[in-house]
């Protein structure tokens, strides 16, 4: 059985999906997970400015890319010592991508990326997902991690990333708390 999404405002007046507890198939065997690890580790640098100077050197770089070859005005609206959020403030639907690292920066978080319909099947979240396993790799990071909508599935298994079982969760840490089926 296949769930419902349901949308609400938010107190900022913000529309937000929820899903329902059925949005995959009602196997306890599914999480809804999915994880992609780099092929190769780069070493971390460890002196942690460098690494925030290189993290803010490759979002510029995500974000002039996005604009030029997607004529996205994309605005980094935060970049924390944790979180990143990117928004193009001139879509009328949410153009997104949000992310933050996890499991004290040994993983990286995939809150959300969000296209309206317009802009789906033009290559932008290959675009952007590819550039975050470039970056993942680049700075040493071991995991990326997200929890998937049923109907995005075949992109992330695309991009790369396999589902997770339940058993595995625990090797994973960063999804805890941001995302229930």
């Amino acid at each position: 059985m296949w769930g419902r999404i349901k949308s609400h405002k938010t107190k900022h007046g913000v529309n937000e999906l929820t899903f329902s507890d059925y949005c995959f198939p009602n196997d306890l065997k599914d999480t809804g997970i999915f994880v992609y690890e780099p092929p190769a580790l780069t070493s971390r640098e460890p002196d942690m400015l460098l690494f925030y100077e290189n993290a803010q050197l490759k979002l510029e770089f995500l974000k002039d890319a996005l604009n030029i070859n997607y004529q996205l005005q994309f605005e980094i609206m935060h970049y924390g010592t944790d979180i990143v959020v990117l928004d193009d403030p001139n879509e009328e639907d949410f153009t997104q991508f949000w992310f933050h690292f996890c499991n004290a920066k040994q993983g990286i978080y995939v809150d959300l990326l969000t296209l309206p319909s317009q802009l789906l099947r033009k290559g932008i979240g290959t675009f952007c997902i590819k550039w975050l396993k470039d970056f993942a790799s680049d700075l040493g990071f071991k995991y990326i991690v997200l929890g998937s909508v049923a109907k995005a599935r075949a992109f992330w298994t695309k991009m790369g990333f396999r589902l997770l079982k339940p058993e595995e969760l625990h090797n994973f840490p960063g999804y805890q708390g941001r995302y229930s089926r």
